[in-house]
């Protein structure tokens, strides 16, 4: 009899720890889709230490990487709008949406995204062999890619291609997320970042939202540039 009372103890003991533990992950479960917004990144914004701040708050490392790159790059210079984060890999990536100004007669402008790698040395600090990659537009899986067409056929005055895919949240159907670069339809119409929200629900697709994004903005909101806490998933492409 003594032996099984200490049995049932153990196996109570053991339920218990069991239900703590399902109750732990559980919680844990929510807090993270309360704090992340339950949106999924990818793209590249995979693998990312993620600070999400406009240019007027660039941190110094950041702010030294892209003048370093600057001065290395011919043709044109990039301007940062807003500072995503940075990626630890042979040295540090810095992570841009940029404005690139044409050295043309007519300063040709348009909206970029920015990796700006710093290797690893003793002038890591000076920005020394600083290099750019200029990402100029994105293909978007298919499904996006015809969804993102359906419904800027039917936007007015502004045109808008994609520059990089930001991520995906589950919603009643799924919402992505586009960095965009817009433009008004009509001469000398200079262009302007924003973030386009599209929901596709049973293979139909409705524009959800257009986000401007403010480089000169001098405090970071509390939701950040896209308007959740994002959390980085997929390692970048």
């Amino acid at each position: 009899m003594e032996m099984r009372k200490i049995n049932l103890s153990r196996i109570t003991a053991v339920l218990m720890a069991v239900m703590l533990a399902v109750a732990v992950w559980c919680g844990s479960t929510v807090s993270a889709a309360e704090k992340f917004g339950g949106v999924e990144l990818g793209g590249e914004f995979g693998g990312y230490t993620i600070v999400d701040t406009s240019a007027a708050k660039l941190p110094q490392d950041a702010a030294t990487a892209i003048g370093a790159a600057n001065n290395g790059v011919l043709g044109a210079t990039y301007n940062p709008i807003w500072y995503i984060g940075h990626q630890l890999v042979n040295g540090t990536n810095h992570l841009f949406v940029a404005e690139a100004v044409r050295s043309t007669k007519d300063r040709d402008t348009s909206i970029v995204g920015l990796v700006v790698n710093v290797p690893a040395s003793e002038g890591y600090l000076s920005g020394k062999g600083a290099k750019a990659r200029v990402i100029e537009s994105d293909t978007l899986d298919p499904e996006v890619k015809d969804a993102f067409t359906s419904v800027t056929k039917e936007l007015l005055g502004v045109d808008y291609k994609p520059v990089l895919y930001v991520g995906r949240q589950i919603v009643h159907g799924t919402n992505h997320y586009i960095v965009c670069e817009a433009r008004g339809v009509y001469p000398g119409a200079k262009p302007y970042a924003a973030v386009m929200c599209i929901n596709i629900c049973d293979g139909n697709a409705s524009l959800v939202s257009i986000t401007p994004i403010n480089a000169s903005a001098g405090t970071k909101t509390a939701t950040g540039m896209f308007g959740y806490a994002f959390t980085w998933l997929k390692a970048p492409h």
